[in-house]
C-alpha cells in the first residue's frame, strides 16, 4: 500500500477545482495555524509534486517559482479556514 498523498492530475493550471480538491485533502482547514515546520513540510511537498509535474526542471528559477505557486496555496487554503 503506498502512502504517498494522492495528487491532483493536471496540467499547468494551479488554480482549478483538483487543485483546491488536493488543498482540501492535505491542509487542515480548522484549528490553530500550522507549526513553522509543518507549514514547511506540507509547502515543500506541494512545491515538489508541482516541480514532478512540470518534468522536473533545472534552475534556481523554477525551484523558486514552484515554491512561491506552493506557499500562495498554502496561504489561499488557511485563509479560507
Amino acid at each position: 500500500m503506498s502512502t504517498k498523498t494522492r495528487q491532483p492530475n493536471h496540467g499547468s493550471h494551479l488554480g482549478n477545482a483538483a487543485t483546491r480538491e488536493w488543498l482540501d485533502e492535505n491542509i487542515p482547514p480548522v484549528g490553530p495555524p500550522a507549526g513553522a515546520e509543518q507549514q514547511s513540510h506540507l509547502i515543500r511537498a506541494r512545491a515538489y509534486a508541482l516541480w514532478e509535474r512540470a518534468g522536473k526542471p533545472d534552475g534556481d528559477a523554477d525551484r523558486e517559482r514552484f515554491w512561491y505557486v506552493a506557499e500562495k496555496e498554502f496561504r489561499e487554503a488557511h485563509a479560507r479556514g
